[in-house]
């Protein structure tokens, strides 16, 4: 992450207008984000930021329209029924749940590359853009229903996925830079609307759909034609729906002015303004926040050193098993709910409240966190999710209240990967690549994605929902097993300890120590120990 530093400039002997406009240029694509450390030395602002406020909002509404697609349980029951009227008789959730893993697929393929399209294009100009994409992708499913699956998942799955990916990082980014000093508030104000997007679009669906709440049929699907007709509208409307409430968010969302995250002012005492050439000279707070900085970037882990790291393949894995788990719930709930509730209205309430639960989940498990440790929070969520799972097929027996008691249990349970694993790669690697590196751990959803649209129909073939639960639930203790050997307590400096202890050892033995990148005084000690 870039440091709020920069906008002081470089160096001593730097050219402070050269500064200020590199400075304004990188704060406008969206790649300055202050420091901790350095904000907290900042004096409080004395006016309301109604400007961030607004950000805030705007980013919320944004991110909930985004959000809507954890309702895909929900109209995938809907789609799929209206597809085997409309030229695929054959067709099953099993068949339509590979749209499901196109757009996670797309999601783990664009995260990693967002941050650069950003970069290139500006924040404001990608969320645009993105939400349009999004947008755009529900609008083109109103033809592509009436074609192939593929045109469907390509639509409905990568067009929308591929938007949303370039959307969402601008929105925290922004709430981020007006609020500096209080960046955990600022993102779990914007990302909980991503989190509540089913709870409203979960009840508009099955509202314009399913208004009678007639039932499915003995083939476990729908096959009232007055329902199966609205489906196509459906999309239209949901995009309409979804450019409304972007195009007002967007315009409420703005960039703050040139260091506004150093409360907009020219001069704060003890530092000396970016666009002041006539205080060259750096401040004893500047030169003791630099040097600091300076000794934290030093240790910090590299991408390419990360890849090698036992603890990032520690962290692909579980996220890998977890998402994978999630992704096959969030397809599979509601239809699972139909082989034995015949209530449209109950199941898609379910569903509209599960999202409450996936934002308290994330609340919860990150609060844990930081009371504990990532592994203690990460063990106890992978354990309850392989005692649910091993359990939810009891539910058809249990009834309504069992199934909804469960399933909302489960979405309480699986966001704990969401809110504690981008924190503690960061921990783990250090501020300055932690959000590239977490970008990378994206990759494991195409591979996760892929399976789920691979095997889920083979497996609802050969042995129904009770052997799909158990393989999740198999997941799930993978997850626990995997996390067991995770660090307690991980940092860059452990890491570069380890470093240093195996280049002791190696140059002890004549060998090149070079590859380990520890910082040049410790390899100067290790010169002179030898």
């Amino acid at each position: 992450m870039v440091s709020c530093l920069e906008c002081f400039g470089g160096g001593k002997g730097d050219d402070p207008q050269s500064t200020s406009k590199s400075f304004k240029t990188r704060l406008k694509r969206g790649l300055l984000v202050p420091d901790e450390e350095t904000t907290d030395k900042m004096p409080s602002p004395s006016k309301i930021p109604w400007g961030g406020i607004l950000a805030l909002l705007g980013g919320f509404l944004i991110q909930l329209t985004l959000g809507s697609f954890y309702s895909f349980g929900n109209v995938m029951t809907y789609m799929t029924s209206y597809m085997r009227v409309h030229g695929s008789p054959n067709m099953t959730y099993g068949d339509f749940i590979v749209v499901q893993s196109v757009w996670g697929m797309t999601q783990g393929a664009i995260f990693p590359l967002s941050g650069f399209i950003i970069g290139i294009i500006g924040p404001r100009v990608a969320m645009f853009g993105g939400c349009f994409i999004f947008s755009l992708g529900s609008a083109l499913t109103y033809w592509t229903l009436n074609h192939s699956l593929t045109m469907v998942a390509f639509t409905y799955g990568f067009v929308s996925a591929f938007g949303q990916g370039i959307a969402l990082i601008p929105t925290m980014t922004i709430g981020m830079k007006w609020f500096p000093k209080r960046k955990g508030m600022a993102m779990g104000v914007i990302v909980g609307g991503f989190g509540g997007g089913a709870f409203i679009f979960n009840q508009i669906q099955t509202a314009i759909l399913n208004p009678e709440n007639v039932n499915i049929a003995e083939s476990g699907y729908f096959e009232d034609e007055d329902l199966l007709k609205r489906v196509p509208g459906l999309m239209l409307i949901l995009s309409a729906i979804y450019v409304s409430i972007q195009l007002v968010a967007c315009l409420m969302v703005t960039e703050p002015p040139a260091c506004q995250f150093l409360d907009n002012r020219k001069e704060l005492d003890g530092y000396a303004s970016p666009v002041d050439s006539s205080s060259p000279v750096e401040s004893p707070v500047k030169q003791e926040v630099l040097s600091k900085e300076s000794e934290a970037f030093e240790l910090d882990i590299t991408p390419r050193e990360a890849i090698r790291r036992r603890e990032f393949y520690i962290l692909w894995l579980t996220r890998f098993s977890v998402v994978l788990v999630t992704q096959t719930i969030a397809g599979f709930y509601k239809a699972f709910g139909q082989t034995f509730i015949e209530d449209d209205h109950f199941l898609s309430l379910v569903g509209a409240i599960c999202s409450i639960f996936n934002c308290s989940g994330r609340l919860f498990y990150g609060l844990l966190m930081d009371k504990t440790t990532y592994r203690l929070a990460m063990t106890t969520e992978t354990v309850g999710l392989f005692c649910l799972f091993s359990t939810l097929y009891v539910t058809s027996i249990l009834g309504q209240v069992g199934f909804a008691i469960w399933i909302w249990l489960i979405f309480l349970t699986f966001p704990g990967t969401y809110s504690t694993q981008p924190a503690v790669t960061v921990q783990t690697f250090g501020h300055k690549y932690g959000g590239t590196i977490y970008g990378f751990l994206f990759t494991s959803d195409i591979v996760n994605n892929l399976l789920v649209g691979i095997l889920s129909k083979s497996i609802l073939e050969a042995w129904g929902y009770m052997g799909l639960f158990f393989i999740l639930a198999a997941f799930a203790a993978f997850a626990f097993i995997v996390t067991c050997f995770f660090p307690w307590n991980p940092s860059p400096a452990l890491l570069r300890q380890k470093d240093e202890h195996i280049a002791c050892e190696e140059m002890g033995n004549g060998k090149d120590v070079s590859a380990y990148n520890t910082p040049n005084w410790t390899k100067d000690a290790i010169a002179l120990e030898n």
